[in-house]
């Protein structure tokens, strides 16, 4: 005892201090003092030590700590220890309950460096956690926070890299978040975070001088993920501090460690009001997630990339800014000896060189700065050419330019505004990273030769994969697709392009592209829907082959000069390693039988996956018999489309699954009866024996409607085209100059100069021009195919708190239902200004869902557009419940209703009175909404804001409505309007009075006028005359529609048609209407 007398001293003291009552209590009870609850002291030299260390912290009395620690103890009882602490994972849900400890107990919590100041959830962090939490609970058992939650090993999938000062509430959002979008499960999926995770009164025991060897290095070691959390306080402080950098070098070019690379996922959290951020949480992945991964896998890569695209689109540009310029060899450490140590180790030193200064540059920090600038430039591309000021796209461009280790870049300059978008396309092509083994790049309607010869010029000569999107760019011709041919990289295995509709590229371009196509080549995709192809066209593509493909998919659609001649001649030349064939000739109407037995003929032997669309094609039962007595044995999935052709029920029925067909061959080649064909186009009979029954299939997904099956017993297969054998194509026009510098730039200056020559013109203000905005179509096959495709989007919203626009259609698809509106109007942002939604023909969509959508609007709305067109389930209660949530602000307001025949005069009076008194710009369409008449339209009109400049009203069909609402409405038109169109097609109630009464009252400020009466056939030349007489003389733009108003005279008529087919700008133009006005009226 005498080696620690001041050690007892010190237990004198602790229990000294402890209140007398406690201390008699202790010694009153009953048995020996080791059963007694309270000997839980744990009194050994260690306990003492870290007891006086707390004490000396804190700055609190014996009893005050004592107390805190019983309240630890209670809320985190210790479960046993873990002896690896790389083993020490912490899940959301134990974090939370750590979050909930602090929230309770903070306010009697004060700064340690501050004594004075109270501590607050708003800004409480670890600095100031560890010490009122951490350190008391883990005191007693000197173990870890993990250890008072479990007694077992925890593996941590995913490392944490964050700054300690970062808010603790905030932080737990951020994993909180990963967890959510990356489908984890919050209790077991285990983050390895230091805090938590090592010993806190025996760090010295967990760290060393040589970073590989301390807990944090062992534990990146198992997880999958680095998960870097970025706060708002510094902003993104971790790229300051020399553990987070270093943490950061060993996700991205660690060579020891023995698992695949660490994924890199990065977290952030804005508050309201930040930097004029609303407060969000926001995720970056390294890659898709599993639900993007599943859209992609399912064949729709584009739709995944959407989907990431929505969710990262948001990502606050402030904090990417940092990562973009992040140096490496600067960061700060709170101990110089740890910035020696891991800069050190991070150039390679060995152990005993560790203390040195390390050295001011090295060649693995400039790898880690680049390559973490370019995954931040990527993801701050878009919101950089939509809101950033030219300095941040200047700083995009250097950091993409700077990263010759990138392998993958996708970039959508479609998403950019116009006025940017070459600006973007500049960016993109100054200086492709020269290792980059995959490029996708999507720019749609105005590319032209110019740009695809300024990217065939910097086609890195590594890439293995190259996807470029170049739809309805009509300015592209057979010049830009030579001059990209001319630079295909060799190395090539995946190639996608494009031209759809790009209606100036011929065959000439394709076969320049032929005769360029890598012999590795083993996915080839070419759409030339709409372009100029000819047979000569397709013989020239199918020559040149490569023997390698295993996956071709073409799409000739619209190409109405290929012939069976053409089919022949790519048939005669398919690769016979191919596995997957998609081929479309819709509309190809020079396609016959012929050609179908063509291609069947030659079908490989290895063929997998099938996929032949020929709709409207010149093709009958004999086709689609060659087709079926041809099919390969390897064939496993067949899809084929014979909509509007010439065949029969029978083989319609036949044509829709390889089993059908097959059974249909075999029927023939049994010589079945002619009954047994019925039997097979109803699916009754297989082609296992023609033995087992099935039930009728259901309409096919093309909806091929084929003659009767009597008209036409088994049709023998056709005789087989002969291949095209004519002059081969013109060759293409030289290539242009290429739209950006040709010449590499090797020198980090040299690059700088390029970027500012590339992005200077047309951006020299500094200010914002655009909004984070997000578009997006639908695929109806996607979402037959992949249908948590919606839920995947609607999850990515999310992500997307500070979204300005969303802009969302959804047409014919039956999946989306009410549960699926119901899903999408909960994850609306509610920074939201412009929302459009369209759902036409979306027919299991009822009241409810446009109940749940109305509920769930964002107040800050200034622009709505909603279309329900042939949502007939849509009752008055959907449009009453929408009605009364239309949010005040609003400015613009388009409603579709259309065909949605339960609504009634009822619901459009209720719509009325609450529609905003901001409104400037209101269009609604009631077509084929029969129910309503003119009390309807009275009501609205009585009701319309008087602030309403632009007014669209369609009633077509709408039987019941008469003159009387026609005046009713004009009586009410606001005197502000400036534009009215107004729709009474078919409306026979209507006659010359309710023109006149329109005429009448027409506001002297209208610039644009346009009517439609069509087929009302009461309305006479008198009608016409009354408007004419009336038309303000301030119109600009009239269209005038009384096709069909049988009363109406020829010379009237052609008046009107004139009049409507020009501006009314000329004095000219005018007076014709003036001289029709001053008429007698019949």
């Amino acid at each position: 005892m005498s080696a620690f007398p001041w050690k007892l001293l010190e237990v004198v003291k602790l229990l000294d201090d402890r209140a007398a009552a406690d201390l008699r209590q202790l010694f009153r009870q009953p048995g020996p003092l080791s059963q007694n609850p309270c000997y839980k002291f744990h009194l050994s030299e260690g306990a003492v030590r870290r007891g006086m260390d707390q004490l000396k912290e804190l700055k609190c009395s014996v009893a005050d700590l004592e107390q805190r620690t019983a309240l630890l103890r209670e809320a985190f009882p210790f479960q046993g220890y873990i002896q690896k602490v790389e083993e020490r994972g912490i899940s959301h849900e134990q974090l939370v309950r750590v979050e909930t400890f602090a929230a309770t107990h903070c306010p009697s919590w004060h700064d340690i460096r501050a004594a004075e100041d109270t501590l607050s959830m708003d800004t409480l962090n670890l600095y100031q956690l560890t010490p009122w939490c951490i350190k008391p609970a883990t005191i007693e058992r000197n173990c870890s926070m993990v250890e008072l939650f479990s007694d077992s090993p925890c593996l941590p999938s995913n490392f944490c890299s964050h700054w300690w000062g970062e808010p603790l509430r905030d932080f737990v959002a951020c994993i909180g978040r990963h967890c959510a979008v990356r489908q984890l499960c919050f209790r077991s999926t285990f983050y390895w975070i230091c805090a938590y995770a090592n010993r806190q009164h025996a760090l010295s025991e967990e760290l060393n001088d040589d970073p590989k060897q301390t807990s944090f290095y062992k534990a990146m070691c198992l997880a999958d993920c680095l998960l870097l959390i970025l706060d708002n306080v510094g902003p993104a402080m971790p790229f300051t501090r020399v553990w987070c950098a270093y943490e950061l070098f060993m996700a991205l070019i660690d060579e020891d460690r023995k698992k695949k690379p660490l994924l890199l996922d990065t977290v952030a959290h804005t508050k309201a009001g930040a930097c004029a951020y609303p407060a969000g949480t926001f995720v970056l992945t390294d890659g898709f997630t599993d639900a993007e991964a599943k859209v992609r896998d399912a064949g729709f890569p584009a739709e995944a990339e959407a989907c990431k695209s929505l969710r990262e689109l948001c990502f606050p540009i402030h904090v990417l800014e940092k990562g973009m310029n992040l140096r490496l060899q600067e960061a700060q450490a709170s101990e110089e000896a740890d910035r020696r140590h891991i800069l050190n180790s991070v150039v390679g030193k060995q152990l005993h060189e560790l203390d040195e200064a390390p050295p001011l540059e090295h060649a693995n920090y400039t790898e880690v700065n680049a390559q973490l600038g370019s995954r931040f430039a990527v993801a701050c591309f878009e919101p950089a050419f939509k809101k950033g000021s030219p300095s941040l796209r200047l700083s995009v461009a250097r950091a993409l330019q700077a990263d010759p280790w990138r392998r993958q870049l996708v970039l959508n300059i479609d998403n950019i505004p116009k006025e940017r978008q070459a600006a973007a396309f500049g960016v993109c092509v100054a200086d492709l990273p020269a290792n980059l083994q995959d490029l996708s790049l999507i720019w749609k309607s105005f590319a032209a030769d110019s740009n695809l010869a300024a990217l065939a010029e910097k086609l890195p000569i590594s890439l293995h994969q190259l996807r470029l999107d170049f739809e309805l760019c009509k300015q592209i011709s057979d010049a830009g697709v030579a001059a990209l041919a001319e630079k295909l990289p060799i190395s090539l295995q995946q190639l996608r392009l494009d031209f759809t509709t790009c209606s100036q590229i011929s065959d000439a371009g394709v076969a320049a592209l032929a005769g360029r196509l890598s012999i590795s080549l083993q996915q080839l995709q070419l759409n030339f829907r709409g372009c100029q192809i000819s047979d000569a066209g397709v013989a020239a593509l199918a020559e040149k082959l490569p023997i390698s493909l295993q996956q071709l998919h073409l799409d000739f659609v619209m190409c109405e000069q290929i012939s069976d001649a053409g089919v022949a001649a790519l048939a005669e030349k398919l690769p016979i390693s191919l596995h997957q064939l998609h081929v479309d000739f819709e509309l190809c109407k020079q396609i016959s039988d012929a050609g179908v037995a063509a291609l069947a003929e030659k079908l490989p032997i290895s063929l997998q996956d099938l996929q032949l669309r020929f709709a409207r094609c010149e093709i009958s039962d004999a086709g689609v018999a060659a087709l079926a007595e041809k099919l390969p044995i390897s064939l496993r999935q067949l899809q084929l489309g014979f909509r509007g052709c010439l065949i029969s029920d029978a083989a319609t029925q036949a044509a829709r699954s390889l089993e059908s067909l097959r059974a249909w061959a075999a029927a023939s080649e049994l010589g079945a009866a002619p009954d047994l064909e019925m039997r097979l186009s109803s699916g009754e009979e297989t082609a296992e024996g023609l033995q087992e029954k099935d039930e009728e299939g259901e309409e096919g997904e093309e909806g091929e409607i084929g003659k009767p099956s009597h008209e036409s017993r088994r049709a023998r297969p056709a005789a087989p085209a002969a291949p095209w054998r004519g002059q081969p194509p013109t060759l293409a026009l030289p290539a242009p100059s290429p739209a950006a510098p040709q010449t590499r730039h090797s020198t980090a200056k040299n690059a700088e100069t390029s970027s500012d020559t590339v992005l200077a013109e047309g951006l020299a203000d500094e200010t914002d021009v655009g909004s984070l905005d997000f578009a997006y179509h639908f695929d109806n096959s996607a979402l037959s195919k992949v249908p948590s495709l919606f839920e995947t989007m609607c999850s990515a919203l999310l992500c997307a708190t500070t979204l300005e626009k969303l802009s969302l259609k959804v047409v014919g698809c039956q999946q989306i239902n009410d549960a699926a509106v119901a899903a999408l109007a909960e994850r609306l942002p509610i920074s939201l200004q412009d929302l459009q939604l369209d759902f036409m023909g979306c027919q299991q969509i009822s009241d409810a869902g446009v109940a749940a959508l109305a509920e769930k609007l964002p107040i800050s709305l200034q622009q709505l557009q909603l279309v329900f067109y042939g949502c007939q389930q849509i009752s008055d209660a959907g449009v009453a419940a929408l009605a009364e949530k239309l949010p005040i602000s609003l400015h613009q307001l388009q409603l579709n209703f259309n065909s949605c025949q339960q609504i009634s005069d009822a619901v459009v009076a209720a719509l009325a009175e609450k529609l905003p008194i901001s409104l400037q710009q209101l269009q609604l369409e009631f077509s084929c909404c029969n129910q309503i008449c003119d009390a309807a339209v009275a009501a609205l009109a009585e009701k319309l804001p008087i602030s309403l400049q632009q007014l669209q009203l369609d009633f077509t069909y709408c039987e019941q409505i008469s003159d009387a609402a026609v005046a009713a409405l004009a009586e009410k038109l606001p005197i502000s309007l400036h534009r009215l169109q107004l729709s009474f097609e078919e409306c026979w109630e209507i006659s010359d009075a309710g023109v006149a009464a329109l005429a009448e009252k027409l506001p002297i400020s209208l610039h644009q006028l346009q009517l439609d009466f069509m087929g009302c056939q009461q309305i006479s030349d008198a009608g016409v005359a009354a408007l004419a007489e009336k038309l303000p003389i301030g119109l600009r733009q009239l269209h005038l529609d009384f096709r069909g108003c049988q009363q109406i005279s020829k010379a009237a008529r052609e008046a009107a048609g004139s009049l409507g087919s020009q501006t009314l700008s000329e004095e000219g133009e005018k007076a014709r209407v003036r001289e029709l006005g001053a008429r007698p009226r019949s």
